[in-house]
């Protein structure tokens, strides 16, 4: 029986309630508005109606201006039918919603009318538009930058410009379906590029950020006040002393403050974002902080009052469509990593925040979908640490300060991270582990720019990016066929390896993980001939390392050995043949719940069949079982990884030119297979496979020579002795070969190191957040059911083993159920498997005893 706080009777007890909230990053399904190419997309929200409005041109229908309603549904949005707003090229397209006249506003510059500055009103009404007659507010050929709304005034500023290029704005008042004008005023009287404006609620004044060509294209911005049908202006404030471009705002109603996001040209095309604090007619700001990564375009930028974030979405430097998230604090303001909305490139991004779906919402041209128009719907991710309730009847986790919170399971959308060169020079034999002590990964590779010498380097996984020490050189001579392992107990790194310097003779280092950098003891021979295939794995049981290779001054058998570690050092015992014949592409792995080495290889005295053979190891030996093919034909660049969750073994290998994995269960010293799946039904090779406890998915990266030899990774679930696959996914768009994988249990992130042939052979490194639906519900954690509702912050009573929860509903008297990872009551037990009790009436359980 679990006890916290205060045991009462009737085993009722008492804890503090922490519930806060947390919500998970959610990128919707892209819907396509427009089936035909779509340019200028602009987008508002109409509260009163509840929809959001996209404007564009459609270029399939003569550039007409068009308008779509949308309706925003959790993750997923739907359209009505477009309409034409204006029946002639429609440039600039700009939209905003006056929320007074509970109209939107949509500003143009009209081609079949010389060009002219022209707005015109349209009215939601279910999941369509309709429209008044359209107004010139600039009978002169006119750019429009943006239309914002003044709630203070009640009226909307068009932001444009003339043929003489000045910056300028004009007072817009809607009445009924119309739109009347106050007079242009000129902003700024140097040329004057993108502009786009946001209102600051709390001061009542418009902020314009815009690129000033008459000042050198520096980013800069201007505070203005709306009074009757017109507009004055403050004095110019640079933000951005380098050529900005591709801006765009929004206010932070929550710090009140604004926010501006911009490319910085003199620093790489960055897309960068800065602060400002608006005081009387100037605004101030502080140090700009970078989003993306280079090449940002078609930024976008928005401000979501439920998650208190800014989001910023933009077109990045693989020109997909991407999105940070940022947190403003003070005058500063700091960014989570990039997360794709888009695979393909993505223009004329734009956004806008739904309030009653608490969902941001981004409209863009795919022009990876032949330049549909198209909109995406995501949820920004946070995490509150109070707030929340616990409803009576809830089944409830302790934590690990003694209070309870409620059981939940979360989503997380998959993303790459930017790939980083950890090696700039000819990078191969690259073998990556992770120290789970220093929270590192370390990379051991033969570094081709310092005469192939056998070369370390740790990262630091943070998000989806990870950042590298210093290399550091393990073994002074040529080293092939590297393999790294982490002893955990020892908390070392073990790099095994075939010393070239020394007649290539099989070799082993141990190496200490201390902040971003390894230092390594001194290099230990476990077989004094050429030895190939090298790979290692910790068994962590016996607390060894164990490790399987090609023992060239033996007929090239498979072989294996035990090693210890003691301080710096690694000593061995015997070598002990697991296969009495040339075997290649050796890989091992540890099966921690039989707790037997598996290692997998190419038999080729059996026509090179795919076998697999269990170790038992035994002080400082190992011995086998009989071997087993998994595979009757040729099977080459094998891979193996264990899955915790099933207990199961995956080897990957690549059977007839294509990429395939099967599954393999240990029983006592032998292993049994189910029926192989393949992942890349195509030539494709140099396969590696780990697994993420976090997804509960196995990852497995490789080299598809059927797409131009690019990078690729499968993700598969098991089902039993069968494995099913994802949709390949390219994660280097060049030829990418020497590739490794490992999971980073703390990031709870894949890292796939790998030689970027695209890229001068330089080593190079990715991070991989797999999609997953993690719980914080254990098989020891589960403690009872709420017994009554409880807010956080207070004491709560909670009905724990042997007590009779009688607040459930709709149960099978006789029945046992089940905590699923949601949080709700199954007769099938989740994963884990957390019993809740049993059911004697239909509104009452025996709390598990």
């Amino acid at each position: 029986m679990k006890v916290i706080g205060n045991l009462t009777k009737d085993a009722i007890i008492r804890a503090a309630v922490s519930e806060g909230i947390s919500v998970t990053q959610v990128i919707g399904t892209p819907t396509v508005f427009e089936t035909a190419i779509s340019n200028d997309i602009d987008i508002a929200y109409d509260s009163n109606a509840q929809k959001v409005v996209i404007a564009y041109k459609d270029v399939a229908n003569s550039g007409y201006g068009t308008a779509i309603v949308g309706t925003v549904s959790g993750n997923a949005i739907s359209f009505g039918s477009p309409v034409i707003f204006e029946s002639a090229e429609a440039n600039r397209t700009r939209i905003a919603y006056d929320v007074n006249a509970q109209k939107v506003v949509i500003a143009y510059q009209d081609s079949g009318n010389s060009a002219y500055g022209t707005a015109i009103v349209g009215t939601v009404s279910g999941t369509s538009i309709s429209f008044g007659t359209a107004v010139v507010f600039d009978s002169v050929s006119t750019i429009v930058f943006d239309i914002e709304y003044d709630s203070n005034a009640q009226k909307l500023a068009i932001i444009h410009r003339r043929s003489d290029n000045q910056g300028r704005a004009i007072v817009g008042t809607v009445s009924g379906t119309s739109i009347s004008f106050g007079t242009s005023v000129v902003f700024n009287a140097a040329s004057t590029g993108r502009t786009r404006a946001a209102f600051d609620s709390t001061n009542n004044k418009f902020v314009f950020a815009y690129e000033d060509a008459g000042n050198s294209s520096h980013g800069a911005a201007i505070v203005g006040t709306i009074s009757g049908t017109s507009i004055s202006f403050g004095s110019e404030v640079v933000f951005e002393a380098d050529t900005s471009s591709e801006i765009d705002l929004t206010f932070d109603t929550d710090s009140q403050k604004i926010v501006i996001g911009y490319r910085d040209q003199g620093d790489s095309n960055i897309g960068k974002a800065i602060v400002g604090t608006v005081s009387g007619t100037s605004i101030s700001f502080g140090t700009p902080t970078a989003f993306g990564a280079g090449n940002d375009e078609y930024i976008a930028v928005v401000y979501d009052t439920d998650a208190q974030k800014i989001v910023v979405a933009y077109r990045d430097t693989t020109t997909d469509g991407k999105l940070n998230v940022g947190t403003v604090s003070g005058t500063s303001i700091s960014f989570g990593d990039e997360v794709q909305f888009e695979a393909a490139r993505s223009d004329y991004i734009n956004a806008v925040y739904d309030p009653v779906q608490k969902r941001v919402v981004i409209a863009y041209k795919d022009v990876g979908n032949s330049s549909y128009g198209t909109a995406v719907v995501t949820k920004t991710g946070y995490t509150s640490a109070t707030g929340g309730t616990i409803a009576d009847g809830k089944p409830v986790i302790v934590n690990a300060n003694g209070t309870v919170s409620t059981v939940s399971q979360s989503s997380i959308s998959q993303a790459l991270g930017n790939s980083v060169v950890f090696e700039s020079a000819n990078t191969v034999y690259t073998s990556i582990t992770y120290d789970a002590n220093a929270q590192k990964v370390v990379i051991a590779y033969r570094d081709g720019g310092n005469s192939a010498y056998g070369t370390a380097i740790v990262g630091t996984v943070s998000g989806t990016s990870i950042s590298f020490g210093s290399p550091v050189v393990f073994e002074s001579a040529n080293s092939t066929y590297i393999s790294a392992t982490y002893d955990a107990d020892n908390q070392k790194v073990v790099i095994a390896y075939s010393d070239a310097g020394n007649s290539g003779y099989g070799t082993a280092i141990v190496g200490t993980v201390s902040g971003t950098s390894i230092s390594f003891g001194s290099a230990t021979v476990f077989e004094s001939a050429l030895s190939e295939y090298i790979s290692a794995t910790y068994d962590s049981t016996n607390q060894k390392v164990v490790v399987a290779y090609s023992d060239g001054g033996n007929g090239y058998y498979g072989t294996s050995i035990v090693g210890t570690v003691s301080g710096t050092s690694i000593s061995f015992g015997s070598a002990t043949v697991f296969e009495s014949a040339s075997s290649d592409y050796v890989s091992a792995t540890y099966d921690t719940n039989a707790q037997k080495v598996v290692i997998a290889y190419e038999d080729n005295g059996n026509s090179s069949h795919g076998t697999a053979i269990v170790g038992t190891v035994s002080g400082t030996a190992i011995s086998f079982g009989s071997p087993v093919v998994f595979k009757a034909s040729e099977a080459q660049h094998i891979s193996t990884a264990f899955d915790s969750d099933t207990n199961k073994v995956i080897i990957a290998f690549r059977a007839s030119d294509q990429g395939t994995a099967i599954v393999g269960t240990v029983s006592g010293t032998s292993v049994s297979f189910g029926s192989s799946a393949v992942f890349e039904n195509a030539n494709s090779n140099t396969f590696t496979a780990t697994y993420d406890s976090n997804a509960k998915k196995i990852v497995i990266a490789y080299q598809d020579f059927a797409n131009s030899k690019h990078g690729t990774f499968a993700v598969g679930a098991l089902s039993g002795t069968s494995i099913n696959f994802d949709s390949p996914v390219v994660f280097e768009s060049a030829n990418s070969d020497n590739l490794s994988a490992i999971y980073d249990a703390t990031a709870q992130k894949v890292v796939i190191a790998y030689r970027d042939l695209g890229n001068s052979d330089y080593g190079t490194a990715i991070v991989l957040q797999n999609a997953a639906t993690p719980t914080n519900i254990t098989s020891e954690n589960f403690v009872g059911f709420m017994d009554g509702a409880a807010l956080d912050g207070t004491n709560g009573e909670i009905l724990s083993s042997c007590s009779i929860a009688r607040n459930q509903t709709s149960l099978t008297p006789g029945q046992t159920y089940f905590v699923t990872p949601a949080g709700a009551l199954s007769t099938t037990a989740g994963s884990p498997s957390v019993t809740a009790g049993t059911a004697i009436s239909s509104t009452e359980l025996i709390v598990k005893g």
